[in-house]
């Protein structure tokens, strides 16, 4: 099958999908601008080689009395949506250098690209170092400080375990305990050798793999943020598969109202509303990706430790933070940290809050969350968090 219609379709397939957060822009006529957007996405439209996109669409928004451009295309694995605010059509050679930008990222990370950076990284693992760009670099750095944080729960040397369970694949299946244990035995961040005199990574064991699909797309949509704003543009909305970082405020001073998704319900339905300004959310939910074997569920997030999905009795845990990026790797850290060390974690950071959905319908937010959060789903309740004193 040609590359370009398989792109088409799985553009048309992700589309389908439950996104982590939904957007509620109130009364700017939002909805039907998505509409418009989903249906010239349908005809698979291009302006970039490569890259499957929809051309612009354009809507008067008569609330902030702005201009909101938006495209949509399907890279990285994921859909994605920008939309702009400005007081005219935003040009679509804009658009271009934020889908080329984007694309370029997707070449060095992927390891599903032969050629990329990571895909490098990995084949010469116990054989050499290997030099990337500063990009790359600077994105392991942060992996591998992530991995001291959460003492090897967050672990960008996964990539044996995910291959082996190959979760959002045809071919997901539940491992045997002794490929699980054999995984694992390739699997340690402090194994992630870094020069920066030469800016070459080494992975010194044999067998070892990068995946960095758990801290790439916030670091992509920090970048976006950045050329957005190199444009000149002071109030923007970047959704990319689910992580969404808004610059600056809605043109009226208003802050953004972005939906927390609902992870029992729907592809629309949300359990509140959060007040965002200049800033991020990330979530991370055992809806996400999943399959089930002999009527057991298991979802993508994997204990580096365990080997197994993590099972804490939490759905979803959500980032708010400036940076994406921190979102991003928070994300996946906390939720497999679990409630108590999770919350008390988060707690201690500066500009970064949380909000944790429980199996039970219960909701923790850290306390910067009591003033932006609003919820709106009788389902589910907001609960004071008490620290366990076992």
């Amino acid at each position: 099958m040609n590359k370009r219609i398989e792109k088409s379709i799985q553009f048309l397939w992700i589309l389908t999908l439950n996104m982590v957060v939904v957007f509620i822009l109130v009364g700017c006529g939002a909805n039907s601008s998505e509409r418009a957007s989903a249906n010239e996405v349908k005809n698979g439209q291009s302006n970039t080689e490569g890259i499957v996109r929809s051309a612009s669409t354009v809507v008067k928004d008569s609330k902030t009395n702005r201009v909101i451009t938006s495209q949509d295309s399907f890279q990285i694995g994921t859909y994605i949506k920008i939309s702009i605010y400005s007081d005219k059509e935003v040009p679509a050679i804009q658009f271009d250098r934020i889908f080329e930008e984007i694309d370029q990222f997707e070449k060095l990370i992927s390891k599903n690209i032969t050629t990329s950076e990571v895909s490098m990284i990995n084949e010469n693992a116990g054989k050499a170092p290997v030099k990337v760009s500063s990009d790359i670099f600077e994105l392991i750095q942060m992996g591998i400080q992530y991995g001291e944080i959460s003492s090897g729960g967050f672990d960008i040397s996964i990539g044996p375990l995910v291959d082996l369970w190959g979760i959002g694949s045809e071919g997901a299946h539940v491992p045997t305990e002794s490929e699980i244990q054999e995984a694992l035995s390739k699997i340690d961040y402090r194994n992630i050798l870094l020069n920066e005199t030469d800016q070459t990574v080494f992975l010194k064991e044999e067998g070892m793999s990068l995946d960095l699909g758990a801290i790439a797309k916030g670091y992509i949509a920090d970048q976006v943020k950045t050329l957005i704003q190199e444009e000149g543009h002071q109030s923007a909305i970047i959704n990319l598969g689910g992580n969404v970082l808004t610059v600056g405020h809605k043109p009226n001073s208003e802050a953004w109202s972005i939906g927390v998704r609902d992870p029992k319900g729907e592809n629309k339905d949300i359990v509140g509303i959060l007040k965002l300004q200049d800033n991020s959310i990330v979530s991370s939910g055992t809806y996400e990706r999943f399959f089930v074997e002999d009527g057991k569920r298991y979802h993508h997030i994997l204990n580096p430790k365990t080997g197994y999905p993590e099972e804490n009795h939490l759905q979803s845990v959500s980032i708010i933070s400036e940076k994406s990026v921190v979102g991003d790797a928070l994300s996946t850290t906390v939720f497999v940290m679990g409630l108590q060390a999770g919350y008390a974690y988060v707690e201690s950071l500066d500009q970064v809050d949380a909000l944790f959905i429980m199996e039970d319908g219960s909701i923790y937010g850290t306390s910067g969350t009591k003033s932006v959060f609003s919820l709106t789903n009788n389902n589910y309740n907001l609960k004071e968090f008490v620290f366990s004193t076992k």
